[in-house]
């Protein structure tokens, strides 16, 4: 099944005092008509470093819990057989302690959802990440305010566009946040992520709670 030429990263880190992992990829254009296609050489490191960072680090209603570590960041050149082309970009980014900085709220499951909406209806329109537990509160209505989730959607798009900043396609202005979609068509689809949205419920993400114990707490025996 083909794929659309493209990027693929991969942000990943670990959940501090615990054995869960959490992990979101992107995906960004590196194709380009007016020259060679990019390759994970023309990807700054130094910028993407700064961009995890803020991300990570940001202050406010988007603030990460403080047990939310980021380890490190993977690029990929996905060829159009849907395979990785050449080696990957790895990046360590364990001693940068890029931590969050919130209050502990949420267990590792619990995570706010950003989607990446691109223009055109059909194959390839939405794209989604899960994104690790904010310490930001819910209401009496159990969701997000509205401008909690603006604040969030806010940091995703400047991280999402500081990224794409730090590839370098030659004769254009930068790269581009794309949505996938290997089918129906046999090279498959790609789309420009037009504008981002942010869910006010807190979803629930089953894979990061798959090591911890769950060292249930037993009682005595019942006398009836």
């Amino acid at each position: 099944m083909g794929t659309p030429v493209h990027f693929r990263f991969s942000f990943r880190g670990v959940f501090l005092n615990t054995p869960e992992e959490w992990s979101f990829g992107l995906h960004y254009k590196r194709d380009n008509p007016a020259d060679d296609d990019a390759h994970v050489g023309d990807i700054n490191v130094g910028n993407v470093n700064d961009a995890l960072a803020a991300f990570i680090q940001h202050s406010g209603s988007a603030s990460f819990q403080p047990n939310v570590k980021a380890t490190e960041w993977r690029a990929y050149e996905i060829g159009p057989d849907g395979k990785m082309e050449n080696n990957p970009l790895l990046v360590d980014v364990t001693a940068d302690n890029l931590v969050g900085i919130a209050s502990l709220k949420y267990p590792p499951q619990c995570s706010i959802v950003a989607t990446f909406v691109a223009a055109n209806r059909g194959p390839a329109r939405f794209g989604r990440i899960y994104l690790p537990p904010l310490g930001t509160s819910v209401g009496t209505d159990l969701r997000l305010s509205d401008g909690d989730a603006g604040e969030i959607r806010e940091s995703v798009t400047d991280f999402v566009k500081a990224v794409a900043d730090s590839i370098d396609l030659e004769l254009t202005t930068s790269s581009e946040l794309l949505n996938i979609s290997e089918k129906p068509a046999p090279d498959g689809h790609k789309q420009t992520v037009d504008h981002i949205e942010v869910g006010r419920v807190y979803d629930t993400m089953r894979s990061r709670r798959r090591s911890m114990v769950e060292d249930r707490n037993v009682g005595g025996h019942i006398d009836w």
